[in-house]
């Protein structure tokens, strides 16, 4: 079994993806084996990286299809969810190494692959296989304060679990009392929708919605494995439109502003009810780089 060689220096890159923000390690040469790596990730959040939501592998794929594998954590070192920001980061990191020259490829995530593109300097589009788990308008009972009441949420996977709240239906506005997400208590309400027993055993990103615009809407996230509202969540994005444009709120493509302040962009085809090529388009850009001591 291979191991972290102690009292080593890894180099790694700081990138951003709309405000989610990651660490990326190019671990091609396996410098940090794939079973050591949810540990390595929650010892550097917490002892190096404390505004950190994530780290990032890029390893070698496992498919003769794909040209690099994300390896993506959660800050406190879970793992087995997909995440939209990430793979944009993964990406340009590939780019801007040199690792990739091409503009567009394949990249493996979480045994699934998806297709990435590079647009434009810093802006990334990668395709997504079509969602699922949807489900529309359920009725849970929560308590922020008053007591028990319900409000409608809705469920959706998209290589990562969400829970989809608006906060202009009836049920939700009433119980929330709110009409614009800048008064919303995201990491309070979150944190009890994200435990709740409705979604039990694995719960999921908590993303509140709010309608701004013709095809337009902004939204808010709770991260599973970050436990804290982020600036920016990819799938959440994804999963926020889509639903948006099944309840016939939107038409896509749908422009998200997330509370980096960045705008993404949400593309599909919406056929009887069925997601087919569906897209997420935004920015990702390198922060900083340095070397840590193992």
């Amino acid at each position: 079994m291979n191991q972290i060689i102690r009292n080593s220096k890894l180099s790694y890159s700081i990138y951003s993806g709309a405000g989610n923000d990651f660490v990326m390690i190019d671990n091609r040469e396996n410098v940090v084996p794939f079973d050591e790596q949810a540990a390595f990730t929650e010892n550097i959040c917490n002892k190096l990286f404390p505004g950190i939501d994530g780290v990032i592998f890029l390893d070698k794929p496992i498919s003769s299809t794909s040209s690099i594998r994300m390896n993506y954590y959660n800050r406190d070192g879970s793992y087995g969810a997909m995440c939209g920001n990430g793979a944009r980061c993964i990406a340009q990191f590939a780019a801007d190494k040199g690792i990739l020259t091409e503009k567009k490829f394949n990249l493996e995530a979480v045994d699934k692959i998806y297709t990435a593109e590079i647009v434009n300097n810093n802006k990334i589009k990668i395709g997504f296989p079509p969602p699922s788990g949807f489900k529309l308008n359920i009725n849970t009972s929560i308590d922020i304060g008053n007591g028990p009441e319900e409000i409608t949420a809705h469920t959706m996977s998209v290589g990562s679990d969400h829970i989809i709240v608006f906060i202009e239906d009836e049920k939700n506005k009433k119980v929330f009392g709110i009409d614009d997400l800048d008064n919303a208590k995201i990491n309070e309400w979150g944190k009890i929708l994200r435990f709740h027993a409705d979604f039990a055993p694995n719960g999921g990103n908590v993303s509140f919605v709010q309608l701004i615009g013709e095809n337009k809407i902004r939204i808010r996230t709770y991260e599973r494995g970050v436990e804290r509202e982020t600036l920016a969540c990819g799938t959440g994005v994804i999963s926020s439109s889509v639903i948006s444009a099944l309840r016939g709120k939107v038409k896509p493509p749908v422009k998200i502003l997330v509370q980096s302040g960045d705008w993404l962009t949400v593309d599909f085809n919406l056929i009887d009810s069925q997601i087919e090529n569906l897209s997420l388009e935004g920015p990702a850009k390198k922060i900083s780089e340095g070397v840590i001591e193992v």
